[in-house]
């Protein structure tokens, strides 16, 4: 059994630092002081400690001691203000890396931004981040829970927890960016935690099982274990040796160690030492991960002796592990393949060196009287049988092909195949990872959707040592999206036709995907009607025609309309509503000189004050109401002004007066006689209509 100890593992410096500091103002003043809250995520550490005289104290109110130790984790300005009123000697400890998102999120709150911190709310840490958001900050674990926030602000600003998983900050990230291009983004994960994670992720990828150690409360080893166990490895969560079973080592060949940044070496040296004991020290190897590592057989097959060895090796023509032969599939079983390479038994390929894939059945992979490439993993087993494996010897010739592909920048197919942690696995020959963030040019909600896919991929990434290749399919849309950029902006003109895919809705527009470039849609310019809201006329994800109204290529902007595409309801105006027709329309606004009537979306006809009725008016709103259904007449229409004059007054019966002073006019201005006015003959007319009743 091999066990390889992460190279980055345990102690950070932050936490290196404060108990140094620590045991030194212990050595110096010889007097016991507190810390406030545990100064490290690990009961063991913190019980060695305090048997030296440094005291953990959950609340304020609990310490005696004069001096108080601030731990890494930090604490709120509030904290402080209470640690100085009662007057204590403060010994601040807190993580340069604590100390920095601190002063982010103080600067930003000043500015009036929300903080938005992903972490949990719990976390000491986060708690202290949160009093330094003055109010304004906001804590959330994950992308789920950022999608039931309701963001109104707009002005945000996003940190995270110093000991948080870079792939949910990377996924939270594409998100809000996608919806708010402003915010701003600091990636405040400390480096000893991303060396951790990383160290631990690629450990986890060559061994059988993994053993990580530390506090099961340490947020950060926490999380090593969730990376661990994600990367499909059996992953055992310990804080002491003591915690060791045996029967989890049955049938492992090799077993990785890594710890959180709040692990003591002493905790670590004491599970290693533990699982050397479980089995004789002669079939143990204990190695760090640049050692080169070696093959250790269990002790049922027997100690091969030099001759042994290199006889073995004759009776298959000067074979030697790690050479490439062609074996023939003799044999389907459950467990294994049995192959024909020529030798005096056949090879044998165990189930697992058939492929890299999940394998359910090994018929659906090979068929009897196939041949291929095998790599040859062991000359001769107890057995007399050569160990082969189909897998590594297509990782081979894969790694060959990515790496001239990685050198040339050449593009290369490769089907998805699994959806991971953090990404997608292509077929390559071999295992190829592609971040979820290098997926698509935006976030990815579902990347089920793309299982069974071929898609085209660049290599940014390959480790021939780790066997690891990292692809990005978004390296070739953004390659493309500039070259369509470019092109659209040579090619675009005002006054043409174009089609757009609606890519993001304002509440004063929508912008659309020309095809590398975005134009800005105007909802006034969506209908020829009021438009409440863009939502009102088109979708996220619409292709929709466009007409350009206006391009700016110095300042990179594009005006686009959508009304006019379809014919100003004007130029039937004239026609459909004839002077003296009478229609029914909405009041839609009044203004001191009248109100304006929505008779049909994009055509709004003025009825003028003196319109409004045969009696005076002051004030428009005292005949009519915005929102009132009214008939009125149409008395002049002008289309190329885009004006249409109504009138209410015109539909209702002229008053008695009125029409007694209209017919004076007519009799006075027919008849004409001397020294008679107007009034004169009104006063008649009355006179003469009172002696009829």
């Amino acid at each position: 059994m091999q066990i390889i100890i992460a190279p980055y593992s345990g102690f950070c410096f932050g936490v290196k630092k404060a108990i140094a500091k620590a045991e030194e103002m212990i050595k110096t003043d010889n007097v016991s002081f507190a810390s406030l809250g545990p100064l490290i995520h690990n009961p063991q550490e913190i019980k060695r400690l305090e048997k030296k005289g440094i005291i953990p104290r959950e609340s304020i109110n609990d310490i005696v001691e004069s001096k108080i130790l601030i731990r890494t984790h930090g604490v709120s300005p509030a904290i402080y203000k209470q640690l100085e009123e009662k007057q204590m000697e403060i010994i601040d400890s807190t993580c340069p890396y604590v100390r920095k998102v601190q002063k982010i999120v103080y600067e930003y709150a000043n500015k009036d931004y929300t903080i938005l911190i992903l972490g949990n709310e719990k976390h000491p840490e986060v708690q202290g981040i949160l009093g330094w958001s003055l109010g304004k900050g906001l804590a959330f674990r994950n992308l789920e829970e950022i999608l039931t926030k309701d963001l109104n602000a707009k002005k945000l600003c996003l940190v995270a927890q110093t000991t948080e998983n870079t792939e949910t900050f990377t996924k939270v990230v594409d998100y809000l960016q996608s919806k708010y291009p402003d915010l701003i983004v600091h990636n405040t994960i400390c480096s000893a935690t991303l060396e951790r994670q990383k160290s631990a992720l690629e450990l986890a990828q060559k061994v059988n099982l993994m053993i990580v150690v530390g506090g099961l409360n340490s947020a950060n080893t926490q999380k090593l274990a969730h990376l661990c166990h994600e990367a499909g490895v059996s992953t055992k969560h310990i804080e002491t040796a003591e915690k060791i079973e045996k029967s989890w080592f049955y049938d492992v060949d090799s077993v990785g160690v890594t710890a959180g940044a709040s692990t003591p070496d002493w905790i670590i040296e004491e599970v290693v030492r533990k699982m050397e004991e479980i089995k004789n020290p002669e079939e143990i190897q204990i190695t760090e991960e640049t050692q080169t590592t070696k093959e250790i057989q269990s002790a049922e097959e027997g100690a091969q002796t030099q001759e042994q060895l290199e006889q073995n090796i004759s009776n298959y023509g000067e074979v030697q592990q790690g050479d490439t032969l062609t074996g023939k599939v003799v044999q389907i079983k459950t467990d294994e393949i049995l192959v024909d390479v020529g030798g005096k038994s056949e090879g044998i390929i165990p189930v697992n060196e058939l492929s890299y894939r999940k394998i359910n059945d090994p018929n659906d992979f090979v068929k009897i009287g196939d041949e291929f490439p095998v790599l040859v993993l062991k000359v001769e087993n107890s057995e007399g049988n050569m160990i082969l494996s189909k897998r590594r010897a297509e990782q081979e010739k894969a790694l060959a092909e990515l790496e001239l592909a990685f050198q040339n920048g050449t593009i290369i197919e490769a089907e998805v195949v699994e959806v991971v942690k953090g990404g997608v696995l292509v077929d390559v020959g071999m295992r190829g990872f592609v971040p979820a963030s290098l997926l698509e040019r935006g976030f990815i909600e579902n990347l089920e959707q793309f299982i069974g896919q071929k898609l085209k991929f660049k290599v940014i990434e390959l480790n021939q040592e780790d066997r690891k290749a990292v692809l990005s399919r978004k390296a070739i849309l953004d390659e493309e999206y500039e070259a369509n950029k470019e092109k659209v902006w040579n090619e675009i003109k005002e006054g043409e036709t174009l089609k757009g895919t609606v890519q993001r809705l304002t509440d004063f527009g929508a912008f659309i995907d020309l095809g590398g470039v975005d134009g800005l849609l105007h909802v006034s310019e969506m209908g020829w009607g009021r438009v409440s809201h863009p939502r009102d006329v088109v979708t996220e994800g619409d292709e929709i025609q466009v007409y350009v109204l206006g391009v700016d290529k110095k300042n990179e902007r594009i005006s686009l309309g959508l009304k006019q595409l379809t014919p100003s309801p004007w130029e039937l105006a004239v026609k459909k509503y004839l002077p003296g027709t009478t229609l029914t329309g909405k009041v839609v606004r009044i203004a001191p000189f009248g109100v304006f009537v929505e008779v049909e979306p994009g055509i709004d006809g003025l009825v003028h004050i003196s319109q409004l009725s045969w009696d005076r008016v002051d004030k428009p709103e005292d005949v009519v109401k915005v929102g009132q259904e009214v008939e009125a007449k149409v008395l002049d229409v002008d289309a190329e002004k885009k004006r249409m004059s109504l009138s209410i007054k015109e539909i209702t019966e002229k008053p008695v007066k009125e029409k007694l002073e209209y017919v004076a006019i007519e009799t006075h201005q027919n008849n004409e006689p001397s020294g008679v006015t107007i009034g004169d003959v009104v006063g008649d007319i009355f006179s003469k209509l009172n002696n009829k009743e």
